[in-house]
């Protein structure tokens, strides 16, 4: 959906481009290329263009007052309502938040993420400031505790054999007997008893067989060992620069680095966790706020490498940089899984926070991949070539190339107890 004049001038320009591409098809047929191949590629330009016209039509009627919104009857209309009545109102991103004593960049990022983020106090205010008429029921289902803390629900077999029942010393079936206990205590320490509901504050990036006990039961973990762990120094968010995260890539080269991130880090007032995953999880990290705002990284080393391991470990630190607020204060990361929005947005900074979008433009690694430029730009750049080789293995979907450069095996070890 286009949202801003901005964008509508991209859209108009790509639609442009879509109708040259087709009267280049229509006089020129390319040569050695099968027909059907051909018309394939004329029906994904068509598709597209189709698409394109419809968000351009959209927007026009909008701004034209052609489409009026005054009244949803379904919450799950809101958040594409409140961005379809800003336009139709003649409001400019800009404008709205002035009136709503927020900055741009905050209505932005809520519209580029269909308002997934935002509170429902928030919302309403918007949707007031819009003249918007909410007209909704909302029912809340109770659930009882003792189906939270279901047994069958958890991985807690696993979660024992881990440890996480603090000064418990029977048996396993000693646990299973007291596990509504021991579930209620681990979770009462954390401090997040009411998870489930308070997932608005929350983001999740994963497939949709997550199992979200096994998730709270990861979270908790995460924030009583984070709680148990003061950083050198206290946070200050402008600490996080370029040159700042240019020295924490540059760690990479060196033989024990990931042990090395978490003292760097340390000394920057961010806590450091390493939690494997849990069954029913499928994480590779998260980025947290406690109780004070301080910043938490979690990461599971679900994939033992060291692309990985500096992917995630740079994803986190966007968020926490760009949407850990006081309305979201826990982002849950499957980085397997694609997504717009603010996980977009963490993909983006965290690649070029890594290598630099103007350097790598330009880079012979990105034209003529091979091992021998690898090493060359790695060795220029300072950084580990793990680095530069899962870039080019994430950018072109290739994920067999450079083997025996992305540190297979590299990361756990350093973390074994």
């Amino acid at each position: 959906m286009i949202t801003n004049d901005r964008q509508y001038k991209i859209v108009k320009s790509q639609v442009d481009d879509f109708k040259n591409a087709l009267e280049g098809l229509s006089f020129t047929l390319p040569a050695n290329v099968h027909p059907k191949l051909v018309e394939a590629h004329r029906n994904a330009i068509y598709s597209k263009l189709n698409e394109l016209l419809d968000e351009v039509n959209e927007y026009e009627d909008l701004k034209d007052g052609k489409i009026i919104i005054s009244e949803i009857d379904n919450i799950d209309q809101l958040p594409l309502a409140l961005i379809r009545s800003r336009i139709a109102n003649q409001l400019t991103q800009s404008e709205l938040a002035e009136r709503l004593g927020m900055k741009m960049q905050q209505i932005q990022r809520y519209e580029s993420e269909k308002y997934s983020s935002a509170s429902l106090k928030t919302l309403i205010r918007i949707a007031d400031q819009l003249k918007l008429k909410l007209n909704a029921d909302v029912q809340l289902k109770s659930t009882e505790a003792p189906e939270i803390l279901d047994i069958k629900n958890y991985p807690f077999k696993q979660m024992f054999q881990r440890n996480w029942f603090g000064t418990f010393l029977g048996s396993y079936n000693d646990a299973v007997k007291q596990s509504p206990k021991l579930l209620a205590e681990l979770f009462s320490a954390a401090g997040i008893n009411n998870f489930k509901y308070s997932l608005t504050k929350k983001s999740i990036r994963t497939g949709s067989n997550l199992n979200e006990f096994a998730l709270k039961a990861w979270y908790a973990r995460v924030l009583l060992q984070a709680k148990n762990k003061e950083p050198d120094n206290v946070f200050h968010k402008d600490v996080i620069n370029s040159s700042w995260l240019k020295s924490l890539a540059e760690i990479s080269i060196e033989e024990d680095a990931p042990l090395k991130v978490a003292k760097y880090l340390d000394q920057s007032g961010i806590r450091f966790i390493i939690e494997p995953v849990l069954e029913g999880t499928f994480l590779d990290g998260a980025a947290l706020l406690l109780d004070d705002l301080s910043p938490v990284i979690a990461m599971t080393l679900r994939h033992d490498r060291l692309d990985n391991f500096w992917f995630v470990l740079f994803h986190e630190i966007a968020h926490i940089v760009l949407h850990l607020n006081e309305n979201l204060n826990a982002i849950f990361d499957d980085l397997d899984v694609k997504i717009d929005g603010i996980e977009h947005e963490a993909d983006v900074y965290a690649l070029n926070a890594l290598i630099p979008d103007e350097l790598w433009r330009k880079s012979l690694v990105r034209f003529n991949p091979s091992y021998e430029t690898i090493i060359n730009q790695s060795e220029m750049m300072n950084i580990h070539p793990a680095l530069l080789a899962g870039r080019i293995r994430r950018e072109t979907g290739k994920y067999y190339l450079f083997t025996d450069l992305i540190g297979q095996g590299e990361v756990r070890k350093h973390f074994e107890k």
